[in-house]
């Protein structure tokens, strides 16, 4: 069998039609770099200019070339800490952290190149290829956009080299057909989800995800598929969602995972206290006993959704899941809109029995 010549980073971005948005971007394009086969480069490659650059480029900067820097087995290469790339996703990254209260600080940023083999190419080609498809479909629009998916450092060696698996699927307790990453507005859950290695570092996937057509699933759903034909992925909330849901028959179609950010959690910040390895805001609302809380709720929602709640509450109480599990499963259910009319009641009440 002939061997498969080392892949390179074409210094062409895909055309406009391509592009993917993000809020990562300051409006520009996000491009992903163009793979080709080593002795087959465009004559582009060898003119030395300057290349375009856009908020998240090909990997390709100015005069410097890929192939110049160490790029490693899994085709992942370390960003500079003065490369572009590095500065805006390092800084985002912290500064969405330090607005949750967590001071964090970025070790490194690799990039996965897809070149490490032929799998590798395919992958970042299927990604393309459904893209285009889900484009065509929804007049247009493939929705991508960037999402964070936090693990142990195996587990996100692995994925870079074999994808994602069953196994990551059963990170989450409260989807369990589908991989659900972090909006990346939103990576609180994905840095909780983080296991920190033995030198204390932490590591998340900043990966694109293509979603299409979006529907709201529910905590606990077992759905394990679109509902129909006119939807693609899941969201837990239509407005502004804060997870996406993507089916395990799509996980390794519609899941690119792009930058691998190594980091550690510092001194807290504010009000903090630490839980399972992340610097979490003390609660400052009001408290109340979630036997009390349930019971308060049954009066107003449906038994479905108390079914729901005493659930979360019986396996926190079999130790299957954490108190935070527990909280943020009845969360997902009640809303906090009705959750704080129940604690403003429930307050009320209370300071209106205490003797005077």
């Amino acid at each position: 069998m002939s061997s498969l010549s080392p892949a390179v980073v074409n210094r062409r971005t895909i055309s406009n039609d391509e592009e993917a948005s993000s809020s990562f971007g300051t409006g520009g394009g996000v491009f992903i770099p163009v793979i080709e086969a080593s002795g087959d480069r465009s004559e582009d490659e060898d003119e030395g200019g300057s290349s375009s650059v856009s908020d998240c480029e090909s990997v390709v900067s100015g005069n410097r070339s890929v192939e110049r820097r160490s790029i490693g087995l899994n085709g992942m290469i370390r960003l500079d800490d003065g490369d572009k790339l590095h500065g805006i996703i390092g800084k985002k990254f912290v500064s969405r952290l330090s607005d949750m209260g967590i001071n964090a600080q970025v070790h490194c940023i690799q990039r996965n190149l897809f070149n490490a083999s032929a799998i590798s190419q395919a992958k970042l080609s299927s990604f393309q290829i459904f893209s285009k498809a889900v484009e065509r479909r929804n007049g247009g629009d493939a929705h991508i956009k960037y999402a964070w998916f936090g693990a142990s450092k195996d587990e996100i060696d692995n994925i870079i080299l074999h994808g994602f698996g069953y196994d990551n699927i059963q990170k989450n307790s409260f989807f369990n057909h589908g991989i659900v990453l972090s909006a990346d507005h939103s990576p609180l859950e994905s840095v909780q989800s983080a296991i920190a290695d033995e030198d204390g570092i932490k590591h998340i996937l900043l990966c694109r995800v293509l979603l299409g057509r979006t529907e709201l699933v529910s905590s606990g759903s077992m759905q394990s598929h679109p509902s129909s034909e006119n939807f693609q992925s899941g969201v837990d909330d239509l407005v502004s969602p804060k997870k996406y849901i993507v089916w395990s028959s799509q996980m390794n179609t519609h899941i690119l995972p792009e930058f691998v950010i190594s980091f550690k959690t510092l001194t807290s910040m504010n009000r903090t206290t630490k839980q399972d390895g992340a610097h979490l805001p003390k609660p400052v609302s009001p408290w109340i006993p979630i036997p009390e809380l349930i019971a308060a709720l049954s009066k107003i929602l449906p038994p479905k959704a108390i079914k729901k709640m005493t659930q979360f509450r019986q396996s926190y109480i079999e130790h299957k899941i954490s108190r935070r599990d527990m909280i943020r499963g009845i969360r997902q259910v009640a809303g906090d809109r009705m959750l704080l009319m129940v604690l403003k009641s429930f307050n009320e009440q209370r300071r209106g029995n205490r003797p005077v």
